[in-house]
Formats: structure tokens, C-alpha cells, sequence
């Protein structure tokens, strides 16, 4: 770094060569983005039975019509935010909403 010009610079620490970074210094970038059908199959639907997930009395299953799931929050479902994954008490289905 060339902190009076406040340029980035790459420097051997061995020869002392000075080269200056390029404008646009990224050189890996690794995104995580699953599929939300990907995570959903990694859920298994016996998550309902675990007593320290909350519960909402609120939650509309669309496969049994019953109101009662879990829900937990899952940050690789969705690339942006966060979501929150749903699992039916009743009969295991499981949706993000």
C-alpha cells in the first residue's frame, strides 16, 4: 500500500518488487446460492418434533390444510436475504416462505 499516492500495490516481502494492484483486485469470488427444492430435501420432516424450534399456530400447510409448524431461519435458501423454511406438525411438508 502506498499510502501517500492511497494506491493499493502488491510487494514481495523476499526481493522487495512493487507492482501496483489493478483497478478491479477481485480475484475469487464464491457465491452460495442452493436451489430452495435443494434445501428443502435436506430438512427431515421429523424437525417438528424438536422443542426448542418455534412454533406458529398461524402457518397454512397446503398439502394437509392444518395450521400448526415449525419454522426456523435458513440463510443459504435464499442468495439475498434470509428465509424462513416451514415444516408441518401434522404431516411433514415442507415450504419457505
Amino acid at each position: 500500500e502506498d499510502k501517500r499516492n492511497k494506491i493499493l500495490q502488491y510487494a514481495c516481502r523476499l526481493c522487495r518488487y512493487v507492482e501496483s494492484a489493478p483497478d478491479q483486485p477481485l480475484i475469487y469470488r464464491n457465491e452460495r446460492k442452493k436451489e430452495v427444492g435443494n434445501i428443502l430435501h435436506t430438512v427431515p420432516s421429523s424437525i417438528s418434533d424438536d422443542p426448542t424450534l418455534a412454533r406458529s399456530q398461524k402457518a397454512n400447510c397446503a398439502n394437509c390444510g392444518r395450521h400448526e409448524a415449525v419454522f426456523f431461519q435458513s440463510d443459504v435458501a435464499q442468495s439475498d436475504s434470509l428465509a424462513l423454511i416451514f415444516v408441518c406438525c401434522n404431516c411433514g411438508h415442507k415450504w419457505v416462505n
